[in-house]
């Protein structure tokens, strides 16, 4: 196992990492900015985060720099990543279940594990210890290390936590999760006015201080996004979420006003006007492009490996994002990483078992980004019509 007792392990491949041309669509038409990995990605959260992100992170790889099997080592490098395992609802039996496959792929896949802890302030406050260890050991002109967690809406000492540290961090990410019920007209949805605290906190999360300014990168369900909208409290990040607009990453997908769990993902742009004081402001008037990733699949994921599935989704976008890659090649390779997840994990009876973390995996992930960067459906003011179809009565 790649543990690491100074973080000299954790920087040692930093070195290593270039910015090189990257490509969107079929990857090999148009370049755009690949990013590096040289930051250190620290997870609080699950094995599916943990495995979701570091093999993102290997496909990006495999794509900009194709190379012939002979030429591969026989386990796919690590990543630079450190993981520490948030609880879940029965811990303990969720480690004794993991199988030997599963503890192998996470060795061979990351620098860093961290001991488990009882809550996730606990992890938070450890992930900070070793933010600041990289800190001191590395460049002060680097970045810090990056990080990524689940947030829930109703978690109030998590959003302070991290809205108090968030300076920490050269990038967060953050896959959110909130209480959907059934509304008067039997549609699944968020209450408005969770969905305006809700709005609140992100937006105060995602201020940050104007010296240490945030990046960062957020996943969440389309219905949660549309709440937000529709009760007008959905954050304007003034570039915190991309270079020059706010995108955010939806885990799910509405087709023709049916709900869909499938495999397909998108991605809503806003381009906000500050300068505008009529409107500039406005996501309905500001809404710009959806980019929808949409699979030939039908199949819908099942309940009891949804969370690990979405989970190793949001953390790999995290992973591609926070290596500054352009927002549509990452959910391209995101979403091939939650189809991977989905085809290739299983349920043994007690807990999801992520896909191993070898080339065969790594592989099916980079032929499916390939796939999917071709066929990203690009469509003006999506947001905007689904405001219109799916609002508040």
């Amino acid at each position: 196992m790649r543990v690491f007792t100074t973080t000299a392990l954790l920087l040692r491949a930093a070195a290593g990492f270039t910015s090189v041309p990257y490509y969107t669509r079929s990857f090999s038409t148009g370049p755009l900015n690949a990013g590096d990995t040289s930051c250190p990605l620290i997870i609080a959260g699950s094995t599916s985060e943990c495995l979701g992100a570091a093999m993102a992170l290997c496909a990006k790889d495999e794509l900009i720099n194709s190379r012939d099997d002979q030429s591969r080592p026989p386990v796919p490098p690590s990543q630079m990543i450190a993981f520490f395992n948030e609880p879940s609802d029965n811990q303990e039996q969720q480690q004794r279940a993991l199988s030997s496959v599963t503890v192998s792929s996470i060795q061979n896949s990351i620098y860093f594990l961290g001991e488990s802890t009882e809550n996730s302030e606990q992890t938070l406050s450890h992930a900070l210890q070793l933010t600041s260890r990289i800190n001191r050991s590395s460049d002060s002109s680097g970045d810090s290390p990056m990080l990524h967690t689940s947030l829930h809406s109703k978690d109030k000492s998590k959003f302070d936590a991290l809205s108090m540290t968030r300076n920490r961090f050269s990038f967060v990410g953050l896959q959110l999760h909130t209480n959907l019920t059934p509304s008067d007209d039997g549609r699944i949805t968020l209450p408005r006015d969770e969905a305006e605290e809700l709005g609140n906190k992100l937006q105060t999360l995602l201020d940050g201080d104007s010296q240490f300014p945030l990046s960062a990168a957020v996943t969440m369900d389309i219905r949660t996004h549309l709440a937000m909208l529709q009760a007008n409290s959905l954050p304007r990040s003034r570039g915190v979420l991309a270079t020059n607009s706010d995108v955010w990453a939806m885990s799910d997908f509405i087709k023709d006003g049916i709900h869909a769990d499938n495999e397909d993902s998108l991605l809503f742009e806003y381009n906000y006007d500050y300068s505008d004081p009529f409107g500039g402001c406005d996501p309905l008037l500001r809404a710009g492009n959806a980019y929808s990733i949409s699979t030939s699949s039908s199949e819908y994921i099942k309940e009891f490996n949804k969370k690990e599935v979405i989970g190793a989704f949001s953390a790999a976008y995290t992973a591609l994002m926070g290596s500054r890659m352009d927002p549509v090649s990452s959910i391209c390779i995101a979403n091939s990483v939650k189809r991977a997840f989905h085809k290739l994990g299983s349920f043994d009876g007690i807990t999801y078992q992520p896909p191993p973390y070898t080339w065969k995996t790594i592989d099916l992930i980079v032929e499916l980004s390939r796939t999917a960067s071709e066929r990203v459906v690009t469509v003006n003011g999506l947001a905007r019509k689904m405001y219109k179809e799916y609002g508040y009565k």
